[in-house]
């Protein structure tokens, strides 16, 4: 998403960096307080480069939404957050996010908050605003980021963090569930699938336009892997990027059959896309008319329950199909 973050940069205290050093010659503790298990290291490939970490890290910070959940996904509560909005947060992650101190907000990383969480290991994602934080906070502990370029997709970041926690059979686990998942929907659905070409949409943050994604986004990427077919908005859409185009550009929509689009995890629709909806030139669409725009709480997916959520989603759509 081409979100803008604004972010201020602040310098660590001294105190920080002693704090640094300190973990950095300490490790971390492993179950019981075996002192040989908590000198422990192991170097992992990251996007910045080769970085040795603990191999059993107990008081983990994360800094991306990505990571966050993937933490959650494998059983590991991570003990501070980015705050990116509460009504972002897919429901499945909500009541476990909710009491975790939030140490990045808006894009500004709480660098000072971090260092007195006193953390083990530090993950995220190789974002530009965390990019430029990485020094600083690699000054605190052992970061660890997940790559963000135009080779990464939604399964990245899971893959990545299962590796800077040592969680290889959680993540085959995760990864099984979605192939077979993949695999049901695909079989059961086939002939709706071939007959069903989708628009992918979300709300904008630009005064008075809407964003229209690609299929190489995380809701197209799944949809390419059930076998499904894209109208012209999204098909022509450059891979992996969005468009912003005019709400008043709703014929832009005219040969969806179906329409997937961001909501909120309370079920309303995200980011001002009501003001698209309530268009009479979305309203008399096709695929609205068919009453086959459906929301997705997982839009954004950067971990494997989200994308499972987002075939639960898709299926809804197909279920309706004759």
């Amino acid at each position: 998403m081409k979100t803008q973050f604004r972010f201020r940069k602040s310098l660590l205290a001294l105190g920080g960096a002693a704090l640094a050093l300190t973990l950095a010659a300490c490790g971390t503790s492993a179950p019981g307080g075996d002192a040989s298990a908590a000198a422990e290291t192991r170097t992992v490939k990251t996007a910045e480069g080769s970085v040795k970490i603990p191999a059993h890290p107990e008081r983990i910070v994360s800094i991306h939404s990505f990571t966050t959940e993937s933490l959650l996904d494998f059983g590991v509560t991570p003990i501070g957050v980015e705050d990116g909005g509460e009504e972002y947060v897919p429901q499945r992650y909500l009541g476990k996010w909710k009491p975790i101190e939030k140490i990045v907000k808006g894009g500004t990383v709480n660098f000072e908050k971090i260092a007195a969480l006193k953390p083990d290991l530090i993950v995220g994602v190789d974002v530009p605003y965390l990019k430029d934080a990485y020094a600083k906070l690699a000054a605190i502990a052992p970061t660890v980021y997940a790559p963000f370029d135009e080779n990464s997709s939604w399964s990245t970041y899971p893959e990545y963090t299962a590796d800077f926690v040592n969680a290889p059979a959680k993540f085959t686990e995760l990864k099984k569930r979605y192939d077979d998942r993949i695999a049901e929907v695909k079989k059961t659905y086939a002939a709706q699938l071939e007959k069903t070409k989708f628009d992918v949409i979300q709300g904008g943050f630009d005064d008075g336009n809407y964003w229209i994604y690609s299929d190489k986004t995380q809701v197209g990427t799944v949809l390419t892997a059930l076998g499904a077919r894209f109208a012209s908005a999204t098909a022509n859409t450059p891979a992996g990027e969005n468009q912003s185009v005019s709400y008043e550009r709703t014929d832009l929509l005219t040969d969806a059959d179906a329409i997937i689009y961001y909501e909120n995890n309370d079920g309303t629709p995200a980011n001002n896309i009501e003001k698209l909806f309530a268009l009479p030139g979305y309203q008399e669409l096709p695929a609205v008319k068919a009453g086959l725009s459906i929301g997705t709480q997982d839009f954004l997916s950067g971990s494997y329950s989200d994308s499972l959520g987002i075939i639960d989603s898709i299926e809804t759509v197909l279920k309706k199909i004759q």
